[in-house]
């Protein structure tokens, strides 16, 4: 716990000073200023990881890839360190005294659960051997075809690796999935506003939202996992825009700059895309005001995020989207099969279906959705999807009254809401009619029932003879009692796990009876490991391009029978 301390740290201190770097740049050349110090810190993030990401181009992520970031921070530093400090200053003096804190309670609370826990089971899968290859080697050119699951490639994985630290500690941390959950946590604490606002908007629901989901990971938070890295970045993101449009802010910036947020989720999980559809809206401003130079220095910005991310992708895999074999581009020795790509991707869409028969694979919807509904989902999870069930038909019904109150009435809807509801109507549709599982799609389900039914409260509180949020206020106090009697008791359970120091390390399958050995070219390979323990782990249909590990895999058709004389149990 310490040393997560110690990390988040450091963490903050280069993610704050390299994303002040990038908006004082944004500030001078179109002039608006950023309030907060979150935005800040996820604008360094996104600087951290599109460096970490470039760097593994070309090297490996370690204390070299810290060294010249951390330079650059005192850099910026050095040259911007009297507006730093002011605002620094005048953020703690605008923070009250209980809001400091409740703050500081989050972070003994979140420091807890990084500290100590269970992996998710991908972390075990390929999630840690993701994040050894990129401290170790950066990134290694067919790499999928000695452990698959690598060519799920996600930035998260090359940030990990940039804050890992083991050089210094001793382990490598895995705690920047902790510092996210931190950002969003501190920034849903604007809740509190609600009773003195005296009003309810419509950001409240989604930061109870972001609230319900931070406490579903207290278990699960010291994984580095892609999957609640980009639920979390996708709750600040319509959070954000919400608070934007109570605001009443007018201007393209923050739009356009939360649509570069929006690239970055991609890179996190590509399957997070569809919140570009929050584009439209930054896109038309920008069209009609003709400002061509934001434009384009915007899709700059998006394009200097996602590339490397892409580069990667072809580098790993050989296919610049991974598993989408229809978008065949490149023509490299390194390149995972189609046959595989295609096996990977079927693999992916049943699991999260809970489809185990394959005729039910190329069904309709109302064949394996009651399957899916009454064996993978829990109690808690039904009930949110019936919710968004009755949720989307409102929608829908909403959405023609206000074409009718638009084209008949010549009345003018609110729009922009309608834009941020359906964006995350198509992301759940989405989401649902093609891999299914919860932790791939969580803000979207909570998402959809908060910002419908919380527009409906809105609307029905606006003609109620009083004028503070009783209703509300009564079920956020109840929801936060249930909720920290849930993480009190989760606290108390783990107070025996000696991480009060250290960071619970990741586990390793060194030694088990299953783990097989083979060698070549006097390199060992482990077989039926893919951990952090041992390097270099996974598969046996591969062979390598040259003498070094650095010349990367290629696909073999081998067996076991090939590699080991024996078929193994």
């Amino acid at each position: 716990m310490l040393f997560i301390l110690l990390n988040w740290l450091y963490i903050f201190i280069t993610t704050f000073l390299t994303g002040f770097g990038i908006l004082y740049l944004v500030e001078k050349k179109f002039g608006y200023r950023v309030k907060h110090i979150h935005s800040y810190l996820v604008a360094g993030l996104i600087v951290a990881t599109t460096y970490a990401q470039w760097v593994s181009c070309f090297y490996r992520v370690n204390w070299e890839a810290n060294g010249i970031f951390l330079l650059i921070s005192l850099v910026i530093f050095i040259l911007c360190r009297k507006t730093i400090l002011e605002r620094l200053m005048s953020a703690w003096k605008g923070t009250s005294v209980a809001k400091k804190v409740g703050i500081g309670l989050l972070i003994l609370v979140i420091a807890y659960f990084t500290s100590r826990g269970s992996y998710l089971v991908d972390t075990n899968l390929y999630h840690a051997q993701s994040i050894r290859w990129i401290e170790e080697y950066g990134v290694v050119k067919g790499l999928a075809n000695l452990q698959s699951r690598a060519a799920y490639n996600s930035s998260m994985f090359c940030l990990s690796a940039l804050y890992s630290m083991k050089y210094i500690l001793g382990q490598s941390m895995h705690a920047v999935q902790g510092f996210m959950a931190l950002i969003l946590g501190v920034f849903c604490m604007d809740l509190g506003a609600l009773w003195k606002r005296k009003k309810v908007v419509l950001s409240d629901f989604a930061r109870i939202g972001a609230i319900y989901y931070l406490t579903l990971l207290h278990k699960e938070l010291m994984s580095p996992s892609s999957d609640f890295a980009v639920m979390i970045i996708l709750f600040y993101i319509v959070i954000s825009w919400l608070d934007l449009l109570e605001e009443k802010n007018a201007s393209t910036v923050p739009y356009s700059l939360l649509c570069v947020v929006g690239v970055y989720t991609v890179t996190l999980k590509l399957t997070a895309g569809l919140i570009l559809i929050l584009m439209i809206k930054p896109v038309i401003m920008l069209c009609r005001q003709k400002k061509g130079k934001e434009i384009v220095t915007y899709l700059c910005m998006g394009i200097l995020v996602i590339a490397p991310y892409l580069i990667r992708n072809v580098l790993i895999c050989g296919w610049l989207l991974y598993p989408f074999s229809a978008l065949d581009l490149f023509d490299v020795d390194w390149k995972v099969p189609t046959m595989k790509v295609d096996a990977d991707s079927f693999q992916i869409k049943s699991w999260g279906k809970g489809i185990h028969d394959y005729d039910l694979y190329h069904s309709t919807p109302d064949k394996w959705i009651p399957g899916w509904f009454s064996t993978v989902l829990s109690s808690t999870e039904k009930l949110l999807l019936l919710g968004d069930a009755v949720a989307l038909v409102l929608f829908g019904i909403a959405f023609l009254y206000k074409i009718y109150q638009q084209w008949v009435q010549k009345k003018n809807p609110n729009w922009d809401v309608v834009l941020v509801q359906g964006t995350i109507v198509a992301s759940f549709l989405f989401w649902l009619l093609s891999a299914p599982l919860t932790r791939y799609g969580y803000t979207y389900i909570l998402l959809l029932i908060l910002l419908v039914f919380g527009e409906i409260y809105i609307n029905l509180w606006g003609k109620m003879p009083w004028k503070k949020p009783v209703i509300l206020t009564v079920v956020i106090a109840l929801f936060f009692c249930w909720k920290g009697a849930v993480l009190t008791k989760a606290i108390w359970g783990a107070r025996s796990t000696p991480a009060y120091i250290k960071q619970t390390d990741y586990d390793s399958n060194e030694g088990e009876g299953r783990v097989k050995e083979h060698e070549i070219n006097g390199i060992t390979f482990y077989y039926r490991v893919s951990g952090y323990h041992p390097l270099p782990g996974g598969d046996i249909q591969f062979t390598m391009r040259g003498d070094s590990i650095k010349d990367g895999f290629k696909f073999a058709d081998y067996n076991e029978l090939n590699v080991f004389g024996e078929y193994l149990d």
